[in-house]
């Protein structure tokens, strides 16, 4: 008999409720273009318009992997490339995409030095996870909005069934599904689910096929996994804010043990610290 949560919370965390509406008319991403598409949200949410995906792509540096699109699209989402402008492009895929150090400046540049991104690493695990967590709801003015460069593969399923997610909150033992998919990628923390013996996170992805309209529900310790990614390449953790607690957040996460630094998520970089078109 399935044991079910006594009570369950659904709360989501300080400045992800600005993104509602943006995320819901903005739809699927461009092809390759995640960071830059969760830039262009969490500008929009805060009244920077005008710089749409492809200029802050471009911002970024990022490039475009030339071949076929199956290679790099989701299955059962359609390929999307309707981009306003060129963007430079490779024919390795595996260094196509935006480098973490591209996304921060394309942010600074695109608000004019009033938005940053906070980048975050750490050997993230549960623990970890919880304190970011803590440290964003602590400071609840910052509207500090986490978004997660991770390896997809160590996710859940998206499309996991609610039995087993009612069952994983009450404290059973569950199989959950496979991955949807296995790249690199980038996605924003949109709240949890509080259940009387576990808890889930709501992640916010960019394809509308995940989960529910592009929700779906990740235990901690996947995300943590795929933070760490053990692929040879590096994730992290951003932070969304205004410029002006810039510093305070810098100083309160390294009171958390977060080192504050980019990191190498396989995008070549120049050297001026801008990703490189191959």
């Amino acid at each position: 008999m399935l044991n079910l949560p006594a009570c369950l919370s659904v709360k989501f965390f300080p400045g992800a409720e600005r993104i509602n509406q943006p995320y819901r008319l903005a739809g699927q991403q461009p092809d390759n273009l995640c960071g830059p598409y969760w830039a262009s949200m969490l500008l929009q949410a805060h009244g920077v318009t005008g710089v749409d995906v492809t200029q802050l792509a471009l911002l970024a540096d990022s490039t475009l992997p030339i071949g076929d699109p199956t290679h790099w699209v989701p299955p059962g989402a359609s390929s999307r490339q309707d981009y306003s402008q060129r963007l430079p492009e490779t024919v390795n895929v595996q260094e196509a995409g935006t480098a973490a150090t591209g996304l921060i400046n394309a942010v600074f540049q695109a608000s004019l030095g009033r938005y940053a991104l906070v980048p975050l690493r750490a050997n993230w695990s549960p623990e970890s996870m919880e304190d970011l967590i803590a440290l964003c709801q602590k400071n609840r003015s910052w509207e500090a909005v986490p978004l997660c460069n991770v390896q997809t593969g160590h996710f859940w399923g998206s499309r996991i069934t609610l039995t087993d997610a009612l069952a994983y909150l009450a404290g059973e033992d569950i199989s959950p599904p496979e991955a949807d998919w296995d790249v690199g990628h980038f996605v924003t923390l949109a709240g949890s689910v509080e259940g009387n013996q576990r808890s889930l996170l709501l992640v916010r992805d960019t394809y509308p096929i995940f989960g529910w309209d592009g929700y779906h529900l990740q235990p901690q310790d996947a995300i943590a996994s795929a933070l760490r990614r053990d692929d040879g390449k590096e994730g992290g953790v951003f932070l969304f804010v205004a410029a002006e607690n810039q510093a305070e957040v810098e100083q309160q996460a390294r009171e958390q043990s977060f080192d504050i630094a980019s990191w190498d998520n396989g995008t070549p970089v120049r050297c001026d610290g801008q990703s490189q078109s191959s």
